[in-house]
């Protein structure tokens, strides 16, 4: 469904004053080489560099007073397609895609000359997931004297970046209150004709995240209202088949769900955000170590079970 890519975001919602920020700097020969975006992921930060990127190579066609691109430009079509050869997307998204050949595959595009005799923009989206040699190896292509050539990372702040990264960009914090949060989600609902599965009022999701979610839910019939232990196993399973950690995420999100709950519940809240702290604990080190999904499952049941 076009909704779930933000590449078909025609519409800038609420960031409107960081796309004239952006157009500011590039018109005034200030954008940095390294530019880092950072903030809640899901709130438009690729939205937004994909409105720049519409602005700077095909001003013509974007209407700035609206923030709306043209989507029967040229260059829209190109660019959803990947294959405006100006632009490059490379993801952390899924490790399998980060991996150091990737790098120096990109080391070897950036040597030879950009095409239309413009600028050349790397886009590097989910930048705290690379793998440590990836980014090691892109630190090194980043630190090469390259003259049109401008690195965007955007970090979504899922784990902690490496500081070696950090330390080369300069940063740029994207930022949405609750109120804009809302106000997106029903935009985009409004928009794509979506059938809201998330009550979105009640929790504090990112447009983005919302999109995600309710993507899930709808497609494995996830009722986030259900019971928690029963959602967290059919979601733990659901990662394990197809290692999509946006399942992760949702996983986090109904675990906030539910000890939000408890603490309306009951007094023991200093148990409860105990008990929180080490589901949050054991899902990151059933990540980061690759434990048996069967081991957290019954690490989980036996903490709250048991209380």
């Amino acid at each position: 469904m076009e909704a779930y890519n933000p590449m078909n975001s025609l519409l800038l919602y609420k960031l409107g004053e960081k796309l004239e920020f952006l157009i500011n700097l590039y018109k005034s020969n200030k954008f940095p080489k390294v530019l880092m975006l950072s903030g809640e992921k899901g709130i438009g930060k690729f939205t937004l560099i994909n409105h720049f990127m519409c602005y700077v190579f095909d001003e013509k066609n974007y209407n700035l007073d609206k923030r709306e691109i043209n989507k029967n430009s040229k260059f829209y079509k190109d660019n959803l397609n990947q294959v405006f050869s100006n632009i490059i997307h490379l993801s952390g998204e899924n490790f399998n895609k980060a991996k150091i050949d990737n790098i120096r595959e990109l080391k070897s595009i950036l040597l030879k000359s950009s095409y239309y005799n413009r600028e050349r923009f790397i886009i590097l989206d989910d930048i705290e997931l690379f793998n440590l040699n990836s980014i090691n190896a892109l630190l090194r292509v980043i630190e090469e004297p390259y003259e049109r050539n401008y690195f965007i990372l955007i970090n979504n702040k899922t784990k902690t970046l490496i500081d070696t990264i950090s330390s080369r960009a300069i940063e740029f914090k994207i930022f949405l209150n609750d109120k804009m949060k809302i106000e997106i989600i029903k935009n985009l609902i409004e928009t794509f004709k979506i059938t809201s599965h998330i009550d979105f009022y009640s929790m504090n999701i990112s447009p983005g995240n919302f999109l995600l979610f309710n993507k899930i839910c709808e497609e494995h019939k996830i009722n986030i209202s259900d019971n928690y232990l029963r959602n967290f196993e059919l979601l733990l399973k659901l990662f394990k088949k197809n290692k999509d950690f946006n399942i992760i995420n949702l996983i986090k999100l109904i675990t906030d769900i539910y000890f939000l709950n408890l603490n309306k519940k009951d007094n023991q809240i200093e148990r409860n955000i105990n008990d929180k702290q080490f589901v949050i604990n054991n899902i990151n080190n059933f990540i980061t170590y690759n434990l048996n999904h069967t081991s957290l499952l019954n690490a989980i049941n036996d903490r709250i079970i048991n209380e």
